[in-house]
């Protein structure tokens, strides 16, 4: 069964990277192909971690890479040791990083936005709300916190906010300090106008998404308060019946994974930073359901993407991406305007609750 291989590699060397791609290929007759390498501080080492995708049992991958390395580096105390495997593809963090970021005026813009998207799962724009904008939706969500947060205790007095897990119609918390508030009725208008109607909004989605007569949009605000802990790793959506994983070639987000049926756009009302948290992402997650679980990998080969930009910044993420809400551990509350957009097909049942806070029978 086909799965990803990942190694460690004691001294890290870069120079070792072409000798395990051209003697490490294959294994009793069972191909081994390498895919991504990256040097990661392992304690306080610095360790190269290299990638392979093979069929072959991964202790007989070591044991080949091991040998090839010690032969063709006699001087070299070489040492080897599994970091993980994955019933996936994991391709490691770039040398120089995630460039998930391109300014507007730059030539090729609107291809590196499609491209990007597809194949990372991710693309971050910078000031997509002006300063003014932050600021007037900023007072509708927190006129709208102040509200919601009301009628939960006048009625239900029961649930304690900010430690209690519930799941409403008009908001949803599943985490410590963790809330998504839904804002349709009263922020609609505000997302058309500035955020739908944004050229370069606009420009992104409907590359991704196609026609806007086509698509429509969901509206929230997620906030954690002060003490708010880390999320689990999770993605918002999944993929749906019938729809292509990448499969295990490389160019396979490319011409194998089915086009995203939503895109959501966080943009930040705060600036966001180390202390009052950020969201973490895990680029390519997006390319196959079966790194569900797998989180951990994303963290220990250091191949996630902290999204931290400032207020009025948008990240916009294909809905099937996995990413985690990190810790707030200011004294201040992290709001974060959320809006979904999505194939009109496409309904969120799972994020929210059937029942009102507020029951008919009161």
């Amino acid at each position: 069964m086909f799965q990803s291989i990942l190694i460690g590699i004691l001294p890290c060397k870069e120079e070792f990277w072409p000798i395990i791609k051209e003697k490490a290929s294959e294994e009793e007759d069972v191909s081994i192909r390498w895919r991504s390498f990256a040097e990661i501080e392992d304690e306080g080492t610095a360790t190269l971690v290299v990638s392979a995708v093979s069929d072959a049992d991964p202790n007989s991958v070591i044991k080949l890479l091991h040998r090839e390395l010690a032969s063709a580096f006699p001087e070299e105390n070489i040492e080897t040791e599994m970091w993980a495997t994955a019933p996936a593809p994991i391709d490691l963090k770039p040398k120089d990083g995630y460039q998930l970021c391109k300014d507007k005026d730059e030539k090729e813009w609107q291809d590196w936005t499609s491209h990007t998207l597809k194949e990372f799962g991710i693309i971050v724009q910078e000031g997509i709300l002006s300063q003014k904008q932050v600021h007037e939706i900023r007072s509708l969500v927190d006129q709208a916190i102040d509200e919601v947060e009301n009628l939960l205790r006048t009625h239900r007095p029961e649930i304690e906010i900010g430690k209690d897990s519930f799941l409403f119609k008009e908001i949803a918390s599943r985490n410590l300090q963790r809330f998504d508030l839904r804002l349709d009725s009263i922020a609609s208008d505000f997302v058309t106008k500035c955020v739908m109607e944004n050229p370069t909004v606009k420009g992104i989605l409907t590359r991704s998404l196609g026609n806007y007569d086509d698509i429509d949009f969901d509206v929230s605000a997620v906030y954690s308060k002060p003490g708010a802990c880390v999320q689990g790793w999770h993605a918002d959506g999944d993929h749906q019946k019938g729809g292509k994983f990448a499969g295990w070639s490389n160019d396979g987000w490319k011409n194998e994974l089915s086009d995203p049926f939503a895109i959501c756009l966080f943009i930040p009302l705060i600036d966001l930073n180390e202390s009052v948290g950020f969201t973490q992402f895990w680029p390519k997650s997006h390319w196959t359901k079966d790194l569900a679980g797998f989180g951990p990998i994303a963290v220990l080969t250091n191949t996630t993407f902290d999204a931290m930009g400032k207020a009025g910044d948008a990240i916009f993420y294909d809905y099937r991406l996995m990413h985690r809400g990190m810790p707030n551990t200011s004294e201040l509350m992290r709001p974060v305007l959320q809006v979904v957009v999505k194939k009109k097909w496409y309904v969120e049942e799972a994020n929210y609750g059937e029942e009102s806070i507020v029951t008919s029978k009161e």
